[in-house]
């Protein structure tokens, strides 16, 4: 926005006020003269409110304007709006052909439809599969760990069997029990009982010592013969012994093999569970469901929504017309808070903040609102060997400010509410600058009076010291009291 910094500029109004303040200051002046003959008018200072002011001018433009872009490449099927406008944030603008994504999207639900009924039924089938096998388990219905168990009972009872006929065995024949050795034994016994009786009868002679003989190989074959048996029956519990290793060994190998089919049921079982935990987690849908779930968001695209609220000021699309992603399409602004850009002159910097109060005058309506220095530039422009800062001012605006009109804003730099003032061109000058008036002495003559200044609005000064409400100066008359009056008649005809 183009924009040069000026003085307030004069209406015909202050004018007509500033030349009646005039007129009234040097009407209400008394004549005197001092001692060389010179003429002064009296003028009497009197308390006033001063303010005093940095003015700035610029153009008028909204804050808040947001291009509308097309969010996908499709076809216009309808326009709803018409430039000028005015629409709510989320109000429909155009609606885009969305027949393909449509059409796209139907046939995602269908295929995802599809996949979820197919990983269901497969579900199901490692379910049931899983369920039938530990079902077996709990019933004694599985085939190879029944077959193991039946091993492994009968050969625990035929090693419980060795172990008894072994500890039988072995019993007996530490007792002498056994039935070889019992019988050799009593035979052994027998024989002994008539060799003895054989001897006796011999010593008495009424046998032959052939006889005796006879009777003692008898009773030495029994000795063989025990001594045999007890070696028949030794052998017997070393075969029994053997038998109940045998035994235990089948016995241990049966423990082993029902082990082995009970690990190997587990590990089925384990198997089914894997197989039915891997088609649960792979019959999930998520990247289909999140496929679908992106072309259902996209359908939005399909229609261009207003950002903000506002008015429709640029339409650039027409039924019909085919758009491009991340096209413009149109323009909505919002008119209710209007923006400024000033330039704010180096030397003035000092005297203005972020956020102070500022007055807007749009001089094509006569109007005046109160806004703010919104924003100030950290970094200075040099044009033409001048510094300044760019700034930005809001305000509220309302029905009557249009973007592009030209505004006067306005500043209060300091203000002061009844001080002793005088009129700007009352004041006198030394070569040193400094400031002082005329007043009359004790001999009525004419004497400067330093005096110092404080706020100014161009047309009236504050005298801070020096001067007090109610002291009388004398200033030299411009015009004559005719002058005067004929200027008065004059601004009264404006």
């Amino acid at each position: 926005m183009e924009e040069k910094q000026k003085k307030w500029k004069p209406k015909k109004k202050t004018l007509i006020i500033a030349a009646a303040v005039l007129l009234l200051v040097i009407l209400g002046a008394r004549a005197c003269a001092d001692s060389g003959g010179s003429t002064w008018q009296e003028v009497t200072v009197e308390n006033r409110d001063i303010t005093s002011y940095l003015e700035f001018s610029g153009n008028v433009e909204a804050v808040n304007t947001a291009k509308v872009y097309a969010e996908a490449t499709a076809k216009i099927s309808e326009v709803l709006v018409e430039e000028g406008d005015a629409v709510k944030a989320g109000d429909m603008i155009a609606i885009l052909d969305s027949g393909d994504i449509e059409y796209n999207i139907q046939l995602k639900e269908l295929a995802l439809e599809q996949t979820k009924k197919s990983n269901r039924y497969n579900v199901k089938d490692s379910q049931n599969s899983l369920d039938n096998l530990n079902e077996q388990i709990d019933q004694g219905l599985n085939t190879s760990l029944n077959s193991a168990e039946k091993a492994l009972l009968a050969a625990q009872n035929a090693y419980l069997d060795a172990a008894e006929a072994y500890n039988e065995a072995k019993e007996a024949y530490e007792e002498g029990n056994l039935s070889q050795t019992a019988s050799a034994q009593q035979t052994l016994n027998s024989n002994q009982a008539i060799y003895e009786a054989a001897k006796e009868q011999y010593e008495k002679g009424t046998i032959s010592a052939e006889l005796l003989q006879t009777f003692e190989d008898s009773m030495n074959q029994s000795l063989d013969a025990l001594e045999a048996a007890q070696k028949a029956d030794e052998k017997s519990v070393d075969t029994a012994y053997d038998a109940m290793l045998d035994a235990k060994e089948n016995f241990e190998n049966a423990q082993r093999d029902y082990e082995s089919a009970q690990l190997s049921v587990q590990q089925n079982v384990e198997s089914y569970e894997n197989a039915l935990e891997r088609t649960q987690a792979l019959s999930g849908a998520e990247t289909s469901e999140l496929e679908l779930t992106h072309l259902k968001d996209s359908l939005a695209d399909y229609t261009i929504c207003a950002p903000i609220d506002g008015y429709v000021t640029r339409l650039d699309m027409k039924k019909g017309d085919y758009t491009s992603n991340a096209m413009a399409v149109a323009e909505v602004t919002n008119f209710d808070t209007m923006q400024i850009a000033i330039k704010i002159d180096e030397y003035d910097s000092a005297s203005v903040s972020e956020g102070d109060a500022v007055s807007i005058y749009m001089d094509a309506q006569g109007l005046t609102y109160e806004g703010k220095i919104a924003r100030i530039s950290r970094v200075a422009t040099v044009q033409n060997g001048i510094s300044y800062l760019e700034a930005i001012v809001e305000f509220e605006a309302d029905d009557k400010v249009y973007s592009g009109f030209s505004a006067e804003v306005k500043l209060i730099k300091a203000a002061e509410t009844g001080v002793p003032a005088l009129a700007v061109e009352q004041i006198s000058y030394d070569t040193d600058n400094s400031a002082y008036v005329m007043i009359k002495n004790s001999e009525g003559e004419a004497v400067k009076q330093p005096v110092t200044l404080g706020v100014s609005d161009g047309t009236w000064v504050q005298i801070k010291e020096g001067l007090e409400a109610g002291d009388v100066i004398c200033v030299t008359p411009s015009f004559t009291i005719e002058d005067m009056m004929k200027m008065r008649d004059q601004m009264m005809g404006m």
